[in-house]
């Protein structure tokens, strides 16, 4: 199948005269609203910082279980190869800002485990 070259040349150059760049700058308060969904209020915070993607999730699921979104952010490398130690392997878990003193509130408590019962029967 041919293909018009003349036909992309001319779309292109209709392109860029249609395109004008914006008279100022925006700073980063006014694109910060518009493309996280809020202002630095709302920025994610580390409120976790974990040796392992393993590790990560487990605080994650223990801040969700409490009602706290948390994302985990860390190298994809460390991921995609299985490393678990390093700093490719590190993560961190974010929370939004205004849970970020309960999260951490949360994770210092110690959890309470019944050590006697390890979930077998007696038998």
């Amino acid at each position: 199948m041919a293909t018009d070259a003349g036909f992309f040349s001319g779309w292109l150059q209709k392109l860029r005269q249609g395109w004008q760049r914006p008279a100022e700058p925006l700073d980063a308060a006014e694109t910060a609203g518009t493309t996280t969904g809020g202002g630095s209020e709302q920025e994610p915070v580390v409120v976790w910082e974990a040796a392992n993607r393993m590790e990560a999730q487990i605080v994650q699921g223990r801040l969700e279980s409490e009602g706290i979104p948390a994302i985990i952010r860390g190298e994809a490398l460390g991921t995609i190869y299985g490393l678990t130690t390093g700093e490719l392997a590190a993560s961190k878990v974010l929370v939004p800002a205004p849970l970020a003193e309960r999260a951490r509130s949360i994770l210092a408590e110690e959890s309470a485990w019944d050590e006697g019962d390890d979930g077998r029967a007696d038998v």
